[in-house]
């Protein structure tokens, strides 16, 4: 991938996570500057736009603990597959005890996908929320507050099923892997599940644990994506290389 973002091709998460014995497929993001656009499209074509498949794609994004970007990766993911593909996509926000995309948005937060969890009768159009992206909407988690019933992840399957009909790219933003069961839970129904890591925060052990239960869970690890990537040479001598 274009100077900061490099794509290992053909991806397969093992032991040896992140070192030359490994044969993931990786891509690299530093926190500043920004990733530039066409890394992003990039990203988007290997995850969505390569397939050969013509029906609807849901890839979900998890990172082994709280605060390695998830929710930046899948927002910016989301919008390049709108903008790219000029597919119909949304945003699943399935991370229901850290909610962060309804205010990124500028929507409102309720009713999101904690009511539909919990009320088999709430109509689901209802909580997808248009945003300022053209071909964008957002299915928030809701608000804390919205519902104190414990989530039926049962109820899923058949909120996925709905979504495909309406939409050909669907991106889920997860919870953490090493926090919780939902997310080993939720894979399984998706077509591809990609690990984001921040570099330099979590040490190879967590990161194995986190691989090694996504691998029991579901046979869709696809790859990784190493995000806030730092960079010890200037930049413009990353331009040359």
């Amino acid at each position: 991938m274009s100077r900061h973002l490099e794509i290992l091709r053909r991806a397969r998460l093992d032991g040896d996570l992140f070192t030359g014995a490994a044969a993931a497929r990786v891509a690299m993001a530093p926190a500043r500057p920004p990733p530039a656009r066409d890394q992003w499209q990039q990203l988007v074509h290997e995850l969505f736009l390569r397939r050969e498949e013509s029906g609807s794609c849901a890839v979900g994004l998890a990172a082994s603990t709280a605060g390695e970007g998830t929710s930046y990766v899948a927002r910016h993911v989301a919008a390049e597959l709108a903008r790219t593909g000029e597919w119909n996509t949304v945003l699943v926000e399935a991370n229901l005890y850290r909610p962060a995309q309804a205010s990124r948005h500028g929507v409102e937060p309720d009713p999101g996908l904690r009511r539909l969890l919990s009320d088999r009768g709430f109509p689901l159009e209802s909580c997808i929320r248009e945003t300022g992206v053209g071909h964008l909407w957002v299915l928030p988690a809701g608000s804390l507050s919205e519902s104190a019933a414990a989530p039926d992840w049962t109820l899923l399957p058949r909120l996925l099923q709905w979504l495909r009909v309406r939409f050909r790219g669907i991106v889920v933003d997860l919870p953490p892997v090493n926090l919780s069961t939902d997310t080993t839970i939720i894979g399984g129904w998706l077509d591809g599940v990609v690990l984001v890591a921040q570099a330099d925060l979590c040490s190879r052990e967590v990161l194995q644990n986190a691989v090694a239960r996504l691998r029991r869970a579901t046979p869709n690890l696809v790859g990784a994506v190493l995000n806030k990537r730092k960079f010890v040479i200037p930049e413009g001598i990353y331009r040359r290389l």
